[in-house]
């Protein structure tokens, strides 16, 4: 019984461990999100120069789907628009660790107290995965000052462009389900 505690601690503290990014939203709490109805692009959008073009259009094409399943239109021109979407990636590359390993622990049990080392010995090489930092921004369009933003690091996958643009439209949703911000 005692072992099976243990296991299950140590188990959940490894998932936790590995949980995955967080959306991170940052607003200005003077704006009025309940009069946003139409938006307008804005052309200051992009991303840093290493990332793909395609990536870039898949971001775009996913805030396209997100608006208008929350029924905002676009507005023909910036003056009939109630917000100004701005979007930018840029690259956040990690170095992780996936290779198997060998354990190789020595321990003991005494008084209900347990002591350990672990030696592990990788069996591959480190990976290093290509993540992408999404930024979106809403802006007031009269001063174009920053009202709403979001913002969510992915992983992107080595070389399947559809996952990728799945990845990309996750990504996008799940920046998009923080708005509107409860304002309290």
């Amino acid at each position: 019984m005692k072992f099976a505690s243990v296991l299950i601690l140590s188990l959940s503290a490894v998932l936790s461990a590995c949980s995955t990014s967080k959306v991170i939203t940052d607003y200005n709490p003077s704006s009025d999100f309940s009069a946003y109805q139409q938006y307008h692009w804005s052309e200051q959008s992009g991303a840093d120069k290493n990332i793909s073009p395609f990536l870039i259009e898949n971001v775009k094409a996913a805030l396209q789907i997100q608006l208008k399943n929350r029924l905002f239109t676009q507005a023909q021109t910036p003056e009939n628009a109630d917000f100004i979407v701005q979007y930018y990636l840029a690259e956040a590359a990690e170095t992780i660790d996936r290779s198997p390993r060998i354990g190789l622990g020595f321990g003991s049990f005494g008084s209900n107290i347990g002591v350990s080392t672990s030696v592990g010995v990788p069996l591959g090489k480190d990976t290093i995965n290509r993540n992408v930092q999404i930024i979106i921004d809403f802006l007031n369009p009269n001063d174009m000052k920053l009202s709403w933003r979001g913002s969510l690091v992915s992983e992107l996958h080595n070389s399947d462009p559809k996952v990728n643009a799945a990845t990309i439209e996750q990504a996008v949703t799940e920046i998009l389900a923080q708005f509107p911000p409860s304002q309290k």
